[in-house]
């Protein structure tokens, strides 16, 4: 093979011209008018020579170049090459003080809200020169600002070290695939009070880069962190989880250090500093040392746990101001405490980009394999650069291995490996590791979500599907739901699609497959969506086979079983129905009249006697919605245990119901009495009888809150019940 010319070009050049293709037209003159003014200019399309590597041409270019001129049109932050052109002339001026020193921006468009980073949205801009004195004018601004430089950028593969701590730095990863655009957005974000006048911001606010599992949330803070360590000059501050002593923990209930001991302790060492005490001393020493260096730096919380509160997550920031927080986190929980960027899948090239990275298929059928594979994992970051590790057998191959039951590939494939981002070797496990914590209701949304994946899971279908498969009223499945699938979303686990419609990663039913700790729920559940889908969209019009003759009944409305109740225990373990409804009952009677005092001459008795004659119907219609029959005196059943029917039974029939009738119609007579124009409130202030009624309600009280203390046993909520004397 003949050895590749290298291109021919000058030793340096004045500048750089940078720009969309899209922007040709638009860029022609302002090009034209630069080679004419005697300035040494790079313009790609004009300089590469020949067949010479693109590529190459262009870092040469930039390294040979003083200064990079951008055309920041709207397209610009679209174009891949663009980006990492801006990126190594923006880190260069970087690596010598001041970040806009290599780098002069043309905008074109109205606003500036499209320009990252933030120091050149706030810098000065040349608006899109209008004619030719606009034109001269901008020439010979670039000629001063190239006039004062004295070298070219420099080799671009090069960037100043980063100062790790508590070290070593994390190896570079093939996984790091288009990621420019929110390298950008998290330098923007962590500098955005330094352009005080263009983002309103004054004060550092701590990023996170927040979603779901194996999206590459480490890796872009590792990437950050060592691109743009010149702007950290004190370090980059790494304070990664010890996951060992909370694996199997269902909640956080250790202090904001506790996950993070062993790193804040680690970091102390790397300073020097006395790591000995508690955890809060060690962070008095932090912050008294990074203090007494006077330089920024750069503090990265890995793994951020869900479940902290506003001062937890405070108290693990930046220990000083110089600092600048960068959280990563599954959790979705922490929105009003740090600007956020997402990662999320691969798009089709980049996906295909890093999975072939490694060994190119060798023809189209392993071509097609490999974008199966793609598609197969929905561009999931980290199982794409699995996959690529196991590409030496082929994609076919690999193709069928990833979807052959058992132990997944993934899991094999991790073995023997250090992952950039730090996951054990049985990866499937860390992708679904929150979910036990997040309750039974979750798993169940869960496990609806694989059953009807690929398609969205609409909540009116998983209403019907968990209704038939568990005997239980629509009322109380929607209730489970909800919560369910709010603690999904909180966990990063699921995805909106639409009004009322969810979604969950193709990579996650993968994993969720594996580590279900209940596979028989799961498979009943799938049952259950199966005669769902059947049910409610007709794919089996009659029953009995729909053959001629037969009497069948169309099955396009759904059907359910008829519900049975669930009687309490007896052992005095009441339903999860029971629960509900008395929870309802118990919010409801707390909030009366009767059981809140109604305070001599204030209030009014009708308004009372109104809120107490409206338990009724709340009773019935609540006892209705869960199922639970109103049975004459059921005060003694279940050997002397009290339910929700015979407390119900009560309140109406024994409390209730003897107020109401002495009451209602001796109120009614005299209301029938008053005098034109005396108002309603006047008339029952003069009624005799008023304060032999209020003594009466007043009475009511002590049996109410009996009941609300009856109900709240069941419930297991202390909502209404009075305080602890």
């Amino acid at each position: 093979m003949a050895e590749r010319t290298p291109p021919v070009c000058p030793p340096e050049w004045d500048v750089f011209l940078s720009y969309s293709r899209g922007d040709a037209r638009r860029i022609a003159p302002l090009r034209d008018r630069l080679l004419a003014s005697g300035l040494r200019v790079f313009v790609d399309e004009v300089t590469v020579v020949g067949f010479a590597g693109i590529s190459d041409s262009i870092r040469d270019g930039l390294a040979r170049s003083k200064a990079l001129l951008a055309w920041y049109s709207a397209g610009y932050p679209e174009r891949l090459a663009c980006q990492w052109e801006l990126t190594a002339a923006y880190l260069a001026g970087l690596g010598e003080g001041d970040p806009r020193r290599r780098v002069m921006v043309v905008n074109p468009e109205r606003s500036a809200d499209h320009i990252h980073p933030v120091e050149l949205r706030d810098a000065r801009h040349w608006p899109l020169p209008d004619g030719p004195a606009a034109l001269d004018a901008l020439v010979a601004d670039v000629r001063a600002h190239v006039a004062a430089l004295a070298g070219p950028i420099g080799a671009t593969e090069t960037v100043p070290a980063a100062h790790w701590l508590p070290g070593p730095a994390p190896s570079p990863a093939p996984s790091f695939t288009g990621g420019l655009p929110l390298l950008w957005q998290v330098h923007s974000f962590l500098h955005r009070y330094a352009a005080p006048l263009t983002t309103g911001h004054t004060a550092a606010r701590p990023v996170q880069i927040r979603g779901a599992a194996g999206m590459g949330k480490t890796l872009l803070a590792q990437e950050y962190a060592t691109r743009f360590a010149a702007a950290y000059p004190g370090g980059i501050h790494w304070l990664a989880r010890d996951p060992e002593p909370f694996q199997g923990v269902a909640g956080p209930p250790y202090g904001p250090f506790g996950p993070y001991e062993g790193g804040l302790r680690a970091l102390a060492a790397a300073h020097g500093l006395q790591s000995a005490g508690g955890v809060e001393e060690v962070v008095a020493r932090l912050r008294e040392h990074v203090a007494r260096l006077g330089e920024p730096f750069l503090w990265v919380v890995d793994d951020l746990p869900g479940g902290l509160t506003t001062h937890q997550v405070a108290r693990l920031c930046a220990p000083h101001p110089l600092g600048h927080t960068l959280l990563t986190t599954r959790s979705r929980h922490y929105e009003a405490l740090a600007a956020s960027v997402e990662p999320g899948p691969l798009g089709a090239d980049a996906a295909y980009a890093l999975l072939t990275h490694a060994a190119e298929p060798s023809g189209p059928e392993e071509r097609a394999a490999a974008e199966a594979l793609c598609a197969a994992v929905a561009g999931h970051p980290l199982a794409l650069d699995l996959l690529s590790s196991g590409a030496a057998d082929g994609y076919i191959t690999l193709h069928d291995r990833f979807h052959t039951p058992g132990r997944s590939l993934l899991d094999r494939l991790a073995q023997g490996r250090v992952l950039p981002t730090g996951y054990p070797a049985e990866v499937t496990a860390a992708l679904v590791r929150d979910v036990p914590a997040a309750g039974p209701s979750a798993m169940d949304v869960l496990r609806l979500a694989a059953a009807f994946s690929p398609t969205p899971l609409t909540r009116d279908d998983a209403v019907r599907a968990l209704s038939s498969a568990v005997a239980v009223p629509d009322i109380a499945t929607a209730r489970r739901l909800d919560a369910g699938i709010a603690e999904l979303r909180g966990r990063s686990l699921l995805a909106p699609e639409g009004a009322g419609a969810w979604s969950t990663h193709p990579l996650t039913v993968h994993a969720w497959l594996r580590h279900d700790p209940e596979p028989a729920r799961a498979e009943l559940l799938r049952h259950a969506v199966l005669q769902t889908l059947r049910t409610a969209y007709g794919t089996t019009l009659v029953r009995g086979g729909g053959r001629p003759g037969t009497t069948g009944t169309s099955t396009r409305e759904p059907q359910m079983r008829p519900y049975t109740p669930t009687p309490m225990q007896r052992n005095g373990v009441p339903s999860e129905l029971e629960r509900m409804a008395a929870f309802d009952l118990q919010v409801e009677l707390a909030t009366r009249i009767g059981v809140q005092e109604l305070a001599p001459g204030s209030g009014s008795l009708r308004e009372a006697l109104g809120s107490l004659h409206a338990m009724f119907e709340f009773t019935r219609s609540t006892l209705r919605q869960y199922s639970i029959g109103l049975a004459a005196d059921q005060s003694s059943a279940d050997g002397g245990v009290r339910t929700v029917h015979g407390i119900a039974y009560d309140l109406l029939n024994r409390i209730l119901r003897p107020f109401t009738s002495e009451w209602h119609p001796r109120l009614s007579a005299y209301e029938a009495q008053r005098p034109e124009g005396v108002s309603p409130v006047a008339h029952e202030q003069a009624w005799s009888d008023g304060p032999s009624m209020r003594a009466a309600l007043t009475g009511l009280r002590e049996p109410l809150l009996r009941v609300v203390g009856e109900l709240a046993e069941i419930s297991g909520a202390d909502f209404g019940l009075p305080a602890a004397g």
